[in-house]
């Protein structure tokens, strides 16, 4: 039997996003599954991902057009990629729907919270939302206003 393997993919980084991943990982990786951490470097020292025996892939923040490679690349293998929030959802749909190796890779999306919009910035975001939704095999929400 194989080992398992999974990406778990966070953006900004929000302090709750970013301890669930610390725990997700600690948990996987104490089941024998191999876990890859892809976030910005300052989140790793602050919440030890490495620590947990996650491999850790360095992201930066914000959209940078080479996102979306790195992502593309620590993806390749896994078995599923587990984003957490909006924008890394985004970059993870991105990265799994168009790599060699990554068709058939199921997207799992959690959303911590709901970024404020108004005026043109919340059509991009309903877009964004309706974007990440049909890319993923599963979307999971942390409080029930944001599943409903």
């Amino acid at each position: 039997m194989t080992q398992l393997r999974t990406v778990q993919v966070l953006g900004g980084g929000s302090a709750g996003s970013s301890a669930h991943v610390r725990s997700l990982a600690s948990g996987l990786v104490a089941r024998g599954v191999r876990v890859t951490v892809c976030a910005p470097a300052e989140l790793d020292r602050l919440y030890d991902y490495s620590g947990a025996g996650a491999h850790v892939v360095p992201l930066p923040r914000r959209n940078d057009p080479a996102t979306v490679g790195v992502l593309r690349n620590a993806c390749i293998g896994a078995d599923v990629v587990h984003a957490h929030g909006l924008h890394a959802s985004v970059r993870a749909a991105l990265a799994v729907s168009g790599g060699v190796g990554l068709a058939r890779t199921p997207l799992v999306t959690t959303w911590h919270g709901r970024p404020p919009a108004d005026g043109a910035r919340a059509g991009i975001v309903r877009l964004l939302e309706r974007r990440t939704v049909r890319a993923a095999a599963v979307v999971l929400g942390t409080s029930s206003e944001l599943v409903d």
